[in-house]
């Protein structure tokens, strides 16, 4: 059965489930009330008005690279995107304390785009965008294969007894107490590839709250749990910002070095210029002498 579910946008990264080779088709488009662009998961398209003119930029909502995935193909029209998912490392879903693939948000370079702050480019989005995962299609078993089949149906039961542990350790993990372990286990993992400075007050506390938590000193459930959560939130989300708000600047750090780069070569080629012209005059004027 296919699975369709929204791209959420209240989170730097989403999980996807996914195997390598698995596709996913992202459907639908973001229009923003101030300038009138239209984003989908891919791609930009700007209206006639905007600066330059109407024109469609390679860069949407999801850093599909980053997140594990490879662009098949998009639709900058029909706002339609393929992607299948590649197995490689994916740092976005690393840094978001997401298991990967995932689908990154790129909220802080669009904003940056429009001269906003990402909070103004989400307030001026409208729309939404749907994710969908295909079943995989089963290929018919070759009657020569079919001894080799029963033989692994043989593994696949075993392998069930193995799924009821996995399934019994998910249900805890979806329990109040349970998502908020794995909360301050994110936040923790977080804090160990952020910024020392940042690190260094916070991750004693979480460490502290995470072996509250586990000895259950306190009700994951009731009013005092619920405190610790948001708390635990708003560290998560100061991180993320943090991450990003470093991501940028250090994209535009390489910018700016290559934009060097390529003016430092535009003015040699004028000097080199500049000298032939010299010399042609000087080759005339001793000529007519």
């Amino acid at each position: 059965m296919t699975q369709t579910f929204p791209l959420r946008r209240d989170r730097a990264a989403q999980h996807v489930d996914v195997p390598p080779g698995g596709e996913i088709v992202l459907r639908g488009k973001l229009v923003c009330s101030t300038d009138a662009s239209v984003v989908d998961a891919a791609t930009t398209t700007w209206p006639a008005g905007a600066p330059g003119g109407a024109s469609v930029d390679s860069g949407g909502l999801v850093d599909f690279a980053q997140g594990g995935f490879h662009v098949t193909s998009r639709d900058p029209v029909a706002h339609e995107v393929h992607a299948i998912a590649t197995g490689d490392p994916a740092p976005a879903c690393a840094l978001a304390g997401v298991e990967a693939p995932c689908l990154p948000l790129r909220l802080l370079p669009l904003a940056r785009a429009r001269l906003q702050t990402a909070q103004e480019l989400t307030s001026c989005l409208q729309g939404g965008i749907t994710v969908e995962v295909p079943d995989a299609v089963i290929p018919p078993v070759a009657p020569a294969a079919v001894p080799y089949v029963q033989g692994a149906a043989v593994l696949v039961g075993l392998g069930a007894l193995a799924a009821v542990g996995w399934a019994v350790q998910r249900r805890r993990a979806r329990s109040p107490l349970g998502q908020l372990i794995g909360l301050a286990n994110r936040t923790r993992a977080k804090l160990k590839a952020a910024d020392p400075v940042v690190a260094a007050p916070l991750l004693p506390a979480v460490d502290a709250a995470l072996g509250a938590l586990k000895r259950r000193r306190v009700d994951a459930a009731s009013a005092e749990g619920q405190r610790v959560a948001e708390v635990l939130r708003r560290v998560e989300m100061r991180l993320d910002a943090s991450a990003l708000e470093a991501r940028a600047d250090r994209e535009q750090q390489a910018a700016d070095e290559m934009v060097r780069e390529i003016e430092s070569a535009l003015e040699a080629v004028d000097e080199v210029g500049g000298a032939r012209r010299e010399a042609g005059v000087r080759r005339a004027g001793g000529s007519s002498g």
